[in-house]
C-alpha cells in the first residue's frame, strides 16, 4: 500500500472493530464558532461519516514473502463520508481498489452493502452508492482555497480498525505536490492519520470538510503516523464529486501538456529573465497543444489575461474550464512572447475502468476455489499429543495453506476451533464443509472460537460467494436536491 493510509489486515484481525459503532448525534451544523469546539464539530458530523469494510482478492505471497502463483481474500478498511442523502459517499480510490466486497457502516451501528459509483483516473478519489430508505445526513465541502497554515483541523477515521477515532491538530503547509497530477495540491496536517484514516474528512472548526485523508509519510515499518499526513484538498474533491456523479453532463477539459514550474536557475538557462511561471515538459501529439504548435520547451506565462507563477495553477485553470471554450495563453519562447489560444477537449480516461478498479470475476473464483486455506482434524488423543494441544473438545487445525485467508488472519497448526457461530465444532468435515464457501451459506462472514496457546479469540472469516456485477452502480442520471443547493459544488477563489 505504500505510504498510503489503508489498513491491510495482515496477520491481526479485529473484524469486529472494523464494525465498532459511532457515536450518535444531531446531524444540524452550526454556524463557524469564535473557538475550536473539536467536540461538538465531531457530535454534529458523525452522522454523515461511515466507517467502509473491503473484502479484496490480491495475489497471495510465501513464507518467502515472494508471490505463490495463487489469489487469496484479504479484509481492508478505510473511512468515507456522506456528500449526498441519496447514499452517495466518497472516499479514497485505493480503500475500495480490487475490491470483491464493499460494507459501510453508518454512526448508529446500520451495516448496509456499498457499489462503485465511480472512481478517478486523476486522484486518488472514488465514490460509492449504498441504498437506504431514509435521507442520510450529510456534511458540506468547505473552499479549500481559503484555508490558512496553523488554522485549527480535526481527522476523523477509522485507524487500524479500532472504530471511530478523532485525531486535533493544525494545517500544516499546503499546495503540497505527492503524485504528480494536474490536481495535486494536497493539505498537510499534523493531526494524526494512520492505516484506516484514508477517505474521511479533515474538518475545519465550523464542521465542514476541507479535505479528504488521503496519506501519510512515515519513516517506521508499521506505517505509523509521525505528524505528516496529507488530504485532498475539498475544491479539488468537489470538483471530482460533480464530475463523476453526472459524467453524461461533465468532463473535465484536457489540452495535452505536461509542465514543470520554471525555476529561476533554468529560467537563466534558457536566456529568460522571467520570475515564474511553468515550463513545458510533453505534449500530447494528439492534444490540442500539439495542434496549436506547442513544444517543450516553452514557458506558460499566463492564462487568460492572469500572471501564472506554478504548473498546478494553469493545469487547474485547465481542467476546470468547459470543453471547448478557448483557452488564450501568453508562450515565451526564444525571446519572444506570443499568444497562442487552445480549445480544450474532454479529459481521455478520466473515469478508471471499472475492471481496473474492483477484483475481477475470474479473480474471484479463482480464489474462492482456493477456499480458507484450513485443513481440519478431529480432536482426538493422538492428534493432541501431535501438537502439544490441552483442549478435549473442537477441532483441530493441521495445515494451513501458505498465504490463504487462514494464514493472513493468523490461524496457524495446533489451533483449536471449538465454536463455529452459535454452534459447537463437533466434526472436522463438518466444520470445513462450513467454512470452504459453501452454496448453501445463509451468509457471507462466520465467526470461530479459536484457542491458540496463548489466548483465545474470535475471528471473523469470508466464507459467502460474491459477483463482482453487484459491486456496479447504476449511473446516477440528475443531481438531488441538496447537490442542487450546492452541498457538492464549492467554487474555486
Amino acid at each position: 500500500m505504500g505510504n498510503t493510509a489503508c489498513l491491510r489486515w495482515g496477520r491481526v484481525m479485529m473484524m469486529v472493530a472494523a464494525f465498532a459503532a459511532m457515536t450518535a448525534a444531531s446531524p444540524a451544523m452550526a454556524a463557524p464558532p469564535s473557538t475550536c469546539d473539536a467536540a461538538g464539530v465531531v457530535a454534529r458530523a458523525l452522522p454523515g461519516i461511515v466507517n467502509i469494510w473491503v473484502a479484496k482478492i490480491l495475489h497471495a505471497t510465501g513464507s518467502n514473502g515472494k508471490p505463490n502463483g495463487k489469489e487469496q481474500l484479504e479484509f481492508f478498511v478505510g473511512t468515507g463520508f456522506i456528500v449526498d442523502p441519496s447514499g452517495v459517499i466518497v472516499t479514497n480510490k485505493h480503500v475500495i481498489q480490487d475490491a470483491a466486497m464493499i460494507r459501510v457502516t453508518f454512526h448508529d451501528r446500520t451495516q448496509v452493502s456499498a457499489q462503485l459509483i465511480a472512481a478517478s483516473s486523476l486522484l486518488d478519489f472514488a465514490m460509492l452508492k449504498v441504498n437506504v430508505d431514509r435521507p442520510l445526513a450529510t456534511l458540506r465541502y468547505a473552499d479549500s482555497d481559503t484555508v490558512q497554515i496553523g488554522e485549527p483541523v480535526i481527522a476523523v477515521g477509522n485507524p487500524l480498525g479500532l472504530g471511530t477515532s478523532v485525531s486535533t491538530g493544525v494545517i500544516s503547509a499546503v499546495d503540497r505536490n505527492l503524485m504528480k497530477t494536474p490536481l495535486d495540491d494536497f493539505i498537510q496536517t499534523d493531526a494524526s492519520i494512520n492505516p484506516g484514516n484514508s477517505g474521511g474528512p479533515l474538518l475545519d472548526c465550523s464542521g465542514e470538510v476541507v479535505g479528504i485523508n488521503t496519506a501519510l509519510l512515515s519513516n517506521n515499518t508499521v506505517l505509523g503516523s509521525i505528524g505528516i499526513g496529507f488530504a485532498l484538498p475539498s475544491n479539488d474533491a468537489a470538483l471530482l464529486t460533480n464530475k463523476l456523479m453526472h459524467p453524461e453532463h461533465l468532463s473535465p477539459n484536457w489540452v495535452g501538456l505536461e509542465l514543470q514550474d520554471l525555476s529561476p536557475s533554468m529560467a537563466q538557462s534558457f536566456g529568460s529573465s522571467l520570475t515564474g511561471g511553468a515550463i513545458i515538459t510533453s505534449v500530447d501529439k494528439d492534444g490540442p497543444a500539439a495542434q496549436a504548435s506547442l513544444a517543450p520547451g516553452d514557458i506558460i506565462t499566463a492564462i487568460d489575461g492572469r500572471t501564472v507563477f506554478d504548473s498546478r495553477a494553469i493545469q487547474r485553470e485547465v481542467v476546470e474550464k468547459p470543453p471547448g471554450e478557448a483557452i488564450a495563453l501568453s508562450v515565451w519562447r526564444k525571446g519572444r512572447t506570443r499568444a497562442v489560444t487552445l480549445h480544450g477537449e474532454p479529459w481521455p480516461h478520466m473515469m478508471a475502468l471499472r475492471d481496473s478498479v474492483l477484483a475481477s470475476a475470474a479473480s474471484i473464483q479463482r480464489a474462492e476455489a482456493e477456499g480458507t486455506g484450513l485443513h481440519l482434524v478431529n480432536n482426538t488423543p493422538t492428534v493432541r499429543k501431535r501438537f502439544d494441544v490441552t483442549i478435549t473438545s473442537g477441532v483441530v487445525i493441521d495445515r494451513v495453506t501458505d498465504g490463504s485467508e487462514a494464514d493472513s488472519l493468523g490461524l496457524e497448526t495446533g489451533d483449536v476451533i471449538t465454536m463455529v457461530g452459535d454452534r459447537p465444532a463437533t466434526s472436522a468435515s463438518e466444520v470445513m464443509a462450513r467454512l470452504d464457501h459453501p452454496d448453501s451459506a445463509t451468509g457471507d462472514l462466520i465467526s470461530i472460537l479459536v484457542h491458540d496457546r496463548s489466548v483465545t479469540r474470535w475471528v471473523t472469516m469470508f466464507i459467502g460467494r460474491v459477483d463482482v456485477a453487484n459491486l456496479i452502480a447504476t449511473p446516477l442520471s440528475a443531481p438531488s436536491a441538496a447537490s442542487a443547493e450546492g452541498q457538492v459544488t464549492v467554487p474555486h477563489k
